[in-house]
């Protein structure tokens, strides 16, 4: 990836393989936030190409690729990452047209938000799927890609969701760096884009068991959610709403609880009220892929404060999703969940010793780890 931040540093990148999981590590340090300074410190490169081996992208086949990263993104939010492969095969083809086609500066800027856009799906999923080397690949490409369609919010919530897996990794200080970069390429979005990366940057603070800085995210997380009622959000962000700000916060409340054990049981409490709504999302409703999650933290959380039964419920309404949805990680909470509970002692109700069966019945990843 250290390559030149022009216009022919980005088409390098995308004449190479798409990103797999047998072929890249996972960064930390300079070596993964590096990157998303230097995104914000060089000019955005003018994307423009004469090539006529695949012809002039027309105004319908623009409309065409941008509908298809609509779908892709609807995909991964009502569904998870069972469309993996399809989303990875649409980067690819959009990334040809860069390099082969002919088409205008305009059209080149949409053309990389396009591809910018695939590659943060394509990562999320592949972080979803504990394929962490994998996902760090195509946000970094998401990120190249954004910046040369100078289009810092979405940079912005790439740098976000990267904070994230740093902070998911036990990266802490990765992920506070990649989440002030974050920060500060929000700075000229509207305000229900900074809602969101500022909410994920609260997860960084969390991770580090920084209460404080915690709270100063959720505060401005709700001063920003009370201004942005007339705000029109991105096609990526259409998920985002007042319910899935709370949830980000509740499951920060939960990694917090893990940390500041003397303050467990009150930041448990909070987090059960923020992460019940999105965890009671309608089955049919999106969207499902962060409903399943934020029920098995929400499940989790019950557990940890003590409230066994309604612990129980709401990872049976997780597992129900299970049939329709792809997500390994919150697979992976559920495994916790189920160890938590098998070791709260020898003797278990029935509706408990049912639940540690049916989660036993999960699959897992073959080297041991949960699938």
């Amino acid at each position: 990836m250290d390559v030149p931040w022009d216009s022919s540093g980005l088409l390098s990148l995308l004449g190479g393989p798409v990103p797999t999981r047998r072929t890249i590590l996972a960064l930390s340090g300079v070596a993964l936030t590096g990157h998303a300074w230097r995104a914000l410190q060089y000019p955005a490169p003018t994307l423009t190409a004469v090539a006529a081996e695949q012809g002039r992208v027309t105004p319908p086949l623009l409309a065409m690729v941008e509908s298809v990263v609509t779908h892709a993104q609807q995909l991964d939010t009502q569904h998870g990452g069972a469309a993996r492969a399809f989303v990875a095969d649409q980067f690819a083809a959009v990334a040809r047209l860069l390099r082969h086609a002919s088409y205008p500066a305009a059209t080149g800027s949409r053309l990389a938000a396009a591809l910018a856009q695939l590659a943060q799906t394509s990562g999320f999923m592949a972080f979803d799927a504990h394929h962490d080397g994998e996902a760090q690949r195509w946000y970094l490409l998401a990120l190249r890609a954004a910046h040369a369609a100078q289009d810092p919010a979405l940079s912005a919530s790439i740098l976000a969701l990267m904070s994230n897996q740093a902070a998911d990794r036990g990266f802490g200080l990765d992920a506070l760096q990649l989440a002030s970069a974050a920060q500060e390429a929000a700075a000229t979005a509207g305000p229900a884009v900074r809602a969101l990366v500022t909410a994920r940057s609260g997860l960084a603070h969390a991770a580090a068991g920084d209460l404080t800085g915690f709270h100063r995210m959720r505060d401005a997380t709700l001063e920003l959610g009370d201004s942005n009622a007339d705000s029109p959000l991105p096609r990526w962000a259409s998920y985002m709403d007042p319910v899935e700000l709370d949830a980000i916060t509740g499951r920060g409340l939960v990694m917090l609880a893990e940390r500041l054990p003397v303050r467990r049981k009150q930041l448990l409490g909070q987090a059960t009220l923020l992460l019940h709504a999105r965890a009671h999302t309608p089955g049919t409703a999106p969207p499902q892929r962060s409903a399943l999650r934020h029920g098995a933290w929400l499940s989790l959380a019950h557990l940890r404060n003590g409230d066994t039964d309604i612990a129980v419920d709401t990872a049976h309404r997780a597992l129900d999703r299970l049939p329709h949805v792809a997500s390994v990680r919150s697979v992976a909470l559920l495994h916790r969940l189920q160890e938590e509970l098998t070791a709260t002692g020898p003797r278990h109700p029935a509706p408990v010793r049912q639940l540690i069966a049916e989660l036993g019945r999960l699959p897992r990843r073959h080297d041991g780890g949960v699938m």
